[in-house]
């Protein structure tokens, strides 16, 4: 997988914290407008890193990673992640995903931060600066 990212989104919500790199820019109210058809046949190019919290003390995190294709989706265990500031790239199951990046003022900074709290104690994330 590879594409040039028009938008990046960070969220640390109370299930989990989430980093997504879209190939489109999404105007979400007319997302939301759109039909179920539409919305099947409109898919871009996206990868979601997600870290969902444990609910109770008999739980644990979750880590997960999806893609516009479910045959490359799933959970995140073994992985390499190299960021710099005009690229993303991951490796995992022998599968390369490389997205290209302009994050624009202190995003890339907040990108670092995310990479960090989502790949704790899991996998290898290098960070060229």
């Amino acid at each position: 997988m590879k594409f040039d990212c028009k938008e990046i989104s960070i969220s640390d919500e109370s299930f989990g914290f989430t980093l997504t790199f879209s190939e489109k820019k999404y105007d979400h109210i007319a997302e939301s407008r759109k039909t179920i058809k539409e919305l099947m046949h409109s898919s871009s190019e996206y990868l979601m890193i997600q870290k969902t919290y444990a609910e109770n003390e008999f739980e644990t995190e979750y880590f997960y990673f999806e893609t516009n294709d479910p045959d490359k989706s799933g959970q995140l265990n073994t992985f390499t992640i190299n960021l710099s500031r005009h690229q993303f790239l991951m490796t995992h199951d022998n599968e390369l995903f490389e997205i290209n990046i302009k994050p624009k003022g202190k995003e890339f900074e907040r990108i670092k931060e995310a990479l960090k709290v989502l790949t704790a104690d899991k996998g290898k994330l290098i960070i060229h600066d």
